[in-house]
């Protein structure tokens, strides 16, 4: 959550509030500046994958990011861009100048990109379920959609029934996808 928008939050408590102090609040917002840095990243990618062939202009991108995470992560355009740009100079999304109305500049995931994402994506959910009974919480990882390498944690779509191999590390998935019933003995 940017910085700004937790203040409005914060003017609305008790000026009493521990959050109230500033102490408190720099610690707390530098962690959770760290915190945000990489997801904010994934994140973007999460949106711009969604949005397939046709891909997705930075405005949408900031809307869809916000409504999708409840608010809960709000990236002002002064972040999104670089990261886009950087996104881009690491070959992970191409931006394409549209005129649909009004010159756009639309982004879309490279098949590198992709594998980048379902590897990134792989090991933060792999992660948040292991952290997840230190906050007493539960996570469920939609197994019957994915299959998590064993070796790297490389997100692996289970609609393509002919994947034998992790496209990440190479590791041969041939045995858990016979524990799932997806292969025969």
């Amino acid at each position: 959550m940017e910085l700004k928008n937790l203040i409005k939050r914060i003017r609305e408590l008790d000026s009493n509030a521990l959050i109230a102090s500033q102490e408190f609040r720099d610690y707390v917002e530098k962690q959770e500046t760290e915190i945000n840095r990489g997801i904010s990243s994934l994140c973007i990618l999460s949106i711009i994958i969604q949005a397939g062939e046709e891909g997705s202009h930075g405005y949408k991108i900031l809307k869809d990011l916000t409504d999708q995470t409840n608010e809960m992560l709000v990236i002002e355009e002064g972040t999104l861009y670089p990261i886009l740009r950087k996104l881009e100079d690491d070959n992970i999304i191409k931006s394409e100048r549209e005129e649909t109305g009004r010159k756009r500049k639309f982004y879309r995931v490279t098949d590198y990109g992709k594998k980048i994402f379902n590897h990134l994506a792989g090991f933060y959910s792999k992660l948040t379920e292991a952290i997840a009974p230190l906050y007493d919480i539960s996570i469920n990882l939609k197994s019957e959609k994915y299959l998590f390498c064993p070796m790297c944690a490389n997100k692996i779509e289970l609609s393509n029934l002919e994947v034998r191999f992790c496209d990440v590390c190479g590791n041969n998935i041939e045995k858990e996808l016979k524990e799932r019933g997806l292969r025969n003995e």
